[in-house]
């Protein structure tokens, strides 16, 4: 697990789930998505970041991250906002 400042000063917590998943999450008043044609979600964006984007990489651990697919996660709490990316390693 890993803890990244936004640019506002508020936390992001990066946490490794199993070998090709990562999940972020923090405390967000709103975030943005947005879809391809098929619907499926491309860009996920806390507010003050990170943007999130498929075929956009993630740093984690030792490694840079490529960002397969994006899973939004619904809100359990107010104000705070979860996203699971499928992800690969870039050697």
């Amino acid at each position: 697990m890993e803890i990244v400042k936004n640019r506002y000063g508020l936390d992001r917590v990066v946490e490794k789930i199993d070998t090709d998943r990562i999940k972020v999450m923090g405390e967000t008043q709103f975030e943005r998505t947005s879809t391809d044609k098929n619907g499926q979600i491309i860009m996920f964006d806390f507010e003050g970041g990170p943007l999130l984007s498929v075929n956009s990489f993630i740093q984690f651990g030792k490694f840079k991250w490529k960002i397969e697919e994006i899973e939004v996660l619904n809100r359990r709490y107010e104000g705070l906002s979860e996203c699971v990316l499928k992800v690969k390693p870039m050697l």
